[in-house]
């Protein structure tokens, strides 16, 4: 990454804020995101203000198309915003993982819940699927649609009602490792 930016705070790219960067894009893939759309969106968030495409393609040492589809793939995934010939993201990590989950939602949680119940009532209507085969479809619809409710409820809070109950259990699960830390999951 190059080390020249117009935001005071990155005129010099730290090797921390290199580490930071290169993990975000690192990670971006798993979640199915562009290694450089994520790439983008973590200097966008160090930089604490908006960048233009060219400040951008420069930190990341990548061309200005590369840069160009890096920032319209954030803006449609929520994840930032344009102004003029500069783009923000907000400074906020609860923002960053709100946007991602409605775009996950909207992308895979509801897809996958119409194929798995059309699944079901195939199942249901197929006198060749055994009958503990549809009753294992039939429990991973209700544990998709189940997720689905709590996600649903989730969505409802604003984010930082919901930043404060994850810290509260945040905070309750940290005790409980501290006063019970060889307890292991049982099945």
């Amino acid at each position: 990454m190059s080390a020249r930016s117009a935001r005071p705070e990155l005129t010099r790219i730290t090797p921390a804020m290199a580490r930071f960067v290169h993990h975000f894009g690192e990670m971006g893939p798993r979640w199915g995101i562009e290694a450089d759309t994520c790439r983008a969106h973590a200097l966008l968030y160090l930089s604490g203000g908006p960048l233009s495409r060219q400040e951008l393609a420069r930190a990341l040492d990548i061309d200005s198309d590369t840069a160009k589809a890096a920032l319209d793939d954030l803006v449609d995934w929520g994840m930032a915003r344009r102004a003029g010939e500069r783009w923000d993201a907000s400074g906020e990590p609860w923002d960053l993982l709100f946007s991602a989950l409605e775009q996950r939602r909207r992308r895979e949680i509801g897809p996958a819940l119409d194929m798995l119940r059309r699944c079901r009532a195939e199942a249901a209507q197929d006198a060749a699927t055994p009958p503990p085969v549809r009753d294992r479809i039939g429990r991973m619809v209700r544990l998709i649609e189940d997720l689905a409710a709590i996600d649903a409820q989730a969505a409802r809070f604003s984010a930082g009602t919901f930043g404060r109950l994850v810290s509260a259990g945040g905070l309750a699960a940290r005790l409980l490792n501290k006063a019970l830390p060889s307890a292991a999951r049982k099945s």
